[in-house]
């Protein structure tokens, strides 16, 4: 199923140059990639702080450039001056009112950011636009929820252990939606049963090919279940920015639906987790006893490739959701044969996409080899992703008719 490209490292050279952002970001858009960067050292923000940044940049941008339509209902009116300026002083306000701790630190890269537009009257217009806009996207935001903590695990007993780390994902399950109307909009069906065929079929696929001591799978393979391992999907995003011929506003709705789409893939899967509640292979594989399947046989020392299993349900798969989710974004806006996409992997390889979909089959596969997710929740969340990257392009930001 993985269509994907493996490099040697010898190719790099040509396809980096094809592909990377430094290209043109430094002078194309760049204002956007400098932000994101900002964003990504705010470890302590909420889920949805990178959508927070991008969204607040494009509501900023496409204010004084009128090209689509606004996220925010009622959008601050008024804007002019410099696009630049006004998309920095959008991100830097977000991140000042979500990372209060390290408002510092978000001094000197607004100031640096404003001093390359040489307009003082356009700077400053465009740096008011900003903060408006920044301050409209907070309040709009205000309540979503995004900034609650998950909770920890209950005890009914006095004085007996229960496990001391967050219930992982509840609370993201009941933010309030970007792009959906509410949580469950998007949610997959039923798993299947545990004494269906469907179940033994993919409950044995997973035993063979995504085991620590598997003899089934490719050291390809292996290598592909690792990569995705700890990664974001996200990573890709920066590839797709400045490139020739678009305009800042393009890139900004770019990033800001791509950001949408990933904070609701998360909200969808963690609502289907929750409401399933699907035990883990580790668990299924070692207690297959249980399941009353005939076609079924436990072992009790199997292990996933990626050694440790997500601390939260199954059912279905967040890497396969979040994939899809932003894959289709990226296949809506660049179209089915989007530019490649050059990855840097371990042991000295490269990997590169072809298009969208390679991508997100990619993302999805690794799961499965890395013993974390059965054949039927890589599909489902594949599936739901895909769904949701495109209800977001249909939802929001649409070409307004009288503008090129």
């Amino acid at each position: 199923m993985m269509s994907n490209k493996v490099l040697g490292v010898g190719a790099f050279a040509v396809l980096a140059v094809a592909a990377s952002p430094c290209v043109s970001a430094g002078v194309i858009n760049g204002v956007l990639s400098q932000w994101n960067l900002q964003a990504e050292a705010c470890e302590d923000g909420p889920i949805d702080l990178a959508a927070m940044v991008n969204v607040a940049m494009f509501e900023a941008v496409n204010g004084i450039a009128g090209k689509y339509t606004a996220y925010l209902p009622k959008p601050p009116a008024g804007g002019k001056g410099s696009m630049d300026a006004a998309a920095a002083s959008a991100a830097h306000d977000v991140l000042v009112a979500l990372c209060p701790d390290q408002a510092e630190a978000f001094a000197g890269p607004l100031k640096s950011s404003l001093a390359e537009v040489k307009d003082a009257a356009d700077r400053d217009a465009g740096a008011r636009f900003g903060k408006a806009a920044a301050a409209a996207l907070i309040a709009a935001r205000a309540d979503s929820g995004a900034d609650r903590r998950d909770p920890v695990f209950e005890t009914s007993t006095a004085g007996v252990y229960v496990p001391t780390l967050p219930r992982v994902g509840v609370n993201i399950a009941r933010i309030r939606p970007w792009v959906m109307t509410r949580a469950d909009e998007l949610r997959s069906p039923p798993p299947p049963a545990l004494g269906s065929e469907a179940w033994a079929r993919d409950f044995n696929e997973i035993k063979r090919m995504g085991g620590k001591k598997s003899t089934e799978r490719t050291a390809t393979q292996s290598d592909v279940g690792k990569f995705w391992g700890n990664r974001s999907v996200r990573i890709v995003l920066p590839q797709l920015v400045g490139r020739p011929g678009r305009t800042l506003v393009d890139d900004a709705r770019f990033l800001a639906l791509a950001e949408m789409a990933w904070v609701d893939s998360y909200v969808a899967m963690m609502d289907g987790k929750y409401a399933y509640n699907l035990w883990r292979p580790i668990t299924a594989i070692r207690h297959a006893e249980m399941d009353g399947n005939a076609a079924t046989a436990p072992d009790a020392d199997w292990e996933p490739l990626l050694g440790m299993t997500p601390p939260h349900p199954e059912y279905p798969c967040g890497h396969c959701l979040s994939a899809g989710a932003v894959g289709a974004v990226i296949e809506a806006e660049f179209g089915a044969g989007a530019p490649p996409i050059v990855l840097a992997e371990q042991d000295s390889q490269l990997r590169r996409f072809d298009t969208p979909r390679e991508y997100i089959d990619d993302v999805s596969e690794s799961r499965l080899l890395g013993g974390v997710h059965y054949r039927f929740s890589v599909d489902a969340g594949r599936d739901a992703g895909m769904a949701l990257g495109k209800l977001a392009v249909a939802r929001y930001f649409k070409p307004v008719a009288d503008k090129p």
